[in-house]
């Protein structure tokens, strides 16, 4: 029997589009309702288009909906080396140009990594681009507060231990409410973290999205877990860096919800994401 990842994916319709360093995949929901708009979003490290497994389906009743698995991560190849920001947001650009209608606007989501390689398509695309949300990312030049450390997972580890490493690390990073780590998150997280080859390294701790949200001249807006672990004590930063945008809409904070608040609350997350007033 499926599992609801599973069903899930099997509900909409893989793309591979071609660049010239390789394949990237997206996926796509709702195609019947790209009238009412569309939305692309954006994962992030160590992530697929899972990322927004409780998201898509609700979106997707409203929108059409694009999931792309960034470069090097999912089922996409492998990006060039040196990686940065630049390179990936470029890459995704390229796979939006091939994926969407010659006219389609879109709104542009990026989830953590996401965010930070949106701001550089974003720069790329903005004249396309409806509005930018970015959910609990980082580059933007502000402290990432201090976490426990993570368990490191190993292919010598029976499949129940391993599901233990990510419950742990789902704790420590993701979730602010840990009773909310449901088998569906230890699945994606299981399958995402084996496929992921890409590493964000160095580059969240730059400035690389705060110099695009400066640049961009679309309405953009700042979603955070009141629990977020990269943010911590710092979130009233993220707040100050937001609300002094010009085109910022809003800096809405998610009470109770950690780094993954799109999967934790999924409910105002949509919500958000569906408003018509962009």
């Amino acid at each position: 029997m499926p599992t609801e990842l599973e069903k899930i994916e099997h509900a909409g319709v893989r793309l591979n589009t071609q660049h010239a360093h390789g394949i990237i995949t997206s996926r796509i929901w709702g195609e019947k309702n790209h009238r009412q708009g569309t939305i692309v979003l954006l994962h992030g490290s160590f992530g697929a288009w899972s990322h927004w497994a409780k998201n898509i389906i609700e979106l997707s009743r409203f929108k059409k909906v694009v999931a792309i698995d960034l470069p090097g991560m999912g089922d996409s190849d492998q990006p060039p080396e040196p990686i940065s920001a630049e390179i990936m947001g470029n890459l995704v650009a390229e796979t939006i140009e091939q994926t969407l209608q010659t006219d389609e606007r879109f709104q542009l989501v990026g989830f953590s990594f996401g965010g930070i390689v949106g701001g550089q398509t974003a720069l790329i695309m903005e004249d396309r681009i409806d509005r930018f949300v970015v959910i609990g990312s980082n580059a933007l030049g502000l402290p990432i507060d201090d976490r426990a450390p993570l368990m490191k997972p190993s292919s010598k580890m029976a499949e129940n231990e391993l599901r233990d490493v990510h419950r742990n690390n789902l704790g420590i990073f993701m979730f602010g409410d840990n009773s909310k780590i449901d088998e569906m998150a230890l699945d994606l997280q299981t399958i995402n973290t084996r496929k992921a080859r890409t590493r964000s390294g160095t580059i969240p701790h730059g400035r690389s999205l705060q110099d695009a949200l400066k640049k961009l001249r679309i309405p953009v807006r700042g979603i955070w877990g009141e629990k977020d672990a990269t943010a911590g004590r710092y979130l009233s930063e993220r707040r100050e860096l937001f609300e002094a945008l010009p085109h910022c809409q809003a800096f809405t904070i998610i009470p109770g919800a950690g780094h993954w608040a799109s999967y934790e609350e999924p409910e105002k997350i949509n919500s958000i994401l569906l408003e018509e007033d962009q």
